[in-house]
């Protein structure tokens, strides 16, 4: 595609006006540069529609009123930078909802296996007492719990989504408010010319109070608050069956008190005596403590995924039209991620050649252009997988500079 939106919206004939006007070299370098990322951007659908808007009028505007030398480039990458943030978040969501509903998937199946083995084993009763009975109680109560924090997590990320809508309806309610209260408050307010009228002027502004929008908020908020306070406590109590399912010498010494809802047997503890009564509990030892050591592992990913979780809805809540956007845009996060890649080798390509438009100020704008087309060909670049679609985007922006008038 060698002429898309950007050049027809008169993007480029804009900025190819001012820099007419202004330091010619200088400008035209720079151009190139941005002119090639951002092209390539929009061919590949790195920017969503909006996105790509804001960065034109911003680039144009930046025109206007500057003149300096990495300004463009600068803003360019802000711009990219912000949206690789956003798809960062977005596949991280994405990865830790996967990774917990795989691990819980694996657990209970494993518990289901245990469970089985066990009624083939035979098992006395008094190896039933000492030992197994407890352990079944004990594993099938983490069972639950586990299963407790899949869907809590689930619910945890519905409720982020729907805080972070009322956050953006809070904005734009309180935005609109404003700007009604301040046309109010001018021409149209200034003189009321009767009590009615300045009744009705009074009635307006308080229907168009973002009280209703703030309070919505507010109780989203609210519930988002809960349910994480509610996770956190959950996951101590795994935390709590975990230690119970380790060597005493190396369970952790709370530094406070945290208030857990039950008692879990001491099954490590257990174990130990029953291998010491049971001879044959010595050749089952290995696959046994197997299962010790899934509890450790869970609690400890679990929590891991937990505290990446809050980072990466923080970003969403912080931008939730984006992060909607992106949502809705890309249903394969197989995409996703694809374009996370090419969002990260198109920034790494604009902060090399901004350092040399900087480093190379001498240059004229011929010598540079080859210079930028041999950055871009190199093979061992953080780039290289995209380098080729670079290039003939490089081609297409400057043979639309060299023929604009």
């Amino acid at each position: 595609m060698l002429r898309g939106s950007l050049f027809e919206d008169n993007f480029i004939e804009i900025a190819m006006d001012q820099i007419g006007n202004t330091s010619i070299g200088e400008k035209q370098k720079e151009m190139l540069i941005v002119m090639t990322a951002l092209l390539y951007t929009e061919q590949n659908n790195l920017l969503s529609q909006s996105q790509m808007r804001d960065a034109k009028q911003s680039l144009q505007a930046l025109f206007l009123r500057t003149s300096g030398e990495e300004t463009m480039l600068r803003k360019l990458i802000e711009i990219l930078r912000f949206n690789e943030e956003m798809h960062t978040a977005f596949s991280d969501l994405s990865k830790i909802s996967t990774r917990i509903q795989s691990s819980t998937e694996i657990i209970a199946r494993k518990v289901s296996y245990l469970r089985s083995y066990f009624d083939r084993l035979k098992v006395t009763p008094q190896e039933s007492a000492d030992f197994f009975t407890p352990f079944m109680n004990f594993t099938h109560q983490f069972l639950l719990k586990v299963k407790t924090f899949n869907s809590g997590m689930a619910e945890f990320l519905e409720i982020k989504e729907v805080e972070s809508r009322r956050a953006n309806e809070y904005r734009i309610a309180k935005e609109a408010s404003v700007r009604l209260k301040k046309r109010l408050a001018g021409t149209l307010g200034n003189d009321p010319q009767s009590e009615i009228e300045s009744t009705i002027k009074d009635e307006v502004i308080q229907t168009f109070d973002h009280a209703e929008a703030r309070n919505n908020l507010s109780m989203v908020q609210r519930e988002a608050k809960l349910k994480e306070r509610e996770i956190d406590e959950l996951l101590e109590e795994i935390n709590t069956m975990c230690q119970q399912a380790m060597n005493p010498t190396m369970r952790e010494v709370k530094e406070r008190d945290v208030l857990i809802r039950e008692d879990y047997d001491d099954v490590f503890t257990l174990f130990v005596a029953a291998l010491k009564k049971h001879r044959r509990l010595a050749k089952i030892k290995d696959f046994l403590m197997d299962y010790f050591k899934l509890y450790q592992r869970a609690y400890g990913m679990f929590r891991l995924d937990f505290n990446s979780f809050k980072k990466a809805v923080t970003m969403m809540s912080t931008n939730s039209q984006q992060y909607f956007e992106d949502k809705n845009e890309d249903y394969d996060i197989r995409d996703k991620r694809e374009k996370l890649k090419k969002l990260e080798a198109v920034i790494n390509f604009l902060e090399v050649a901004a350092n040399m438009v900087r480093e190379e100020s001498e240059l004229k704008y011929q010598k540079l252009s080859k210079k930028l087309s041999e950055l871009i060909d190199q093979s061992d670049s953080n780039w290289r997988d995209i380098s080729q679609d670079l290039l003939v985007a490089k081609v297409s922006a400057e043979a639309e500079m060299s023929t604009t008038i």
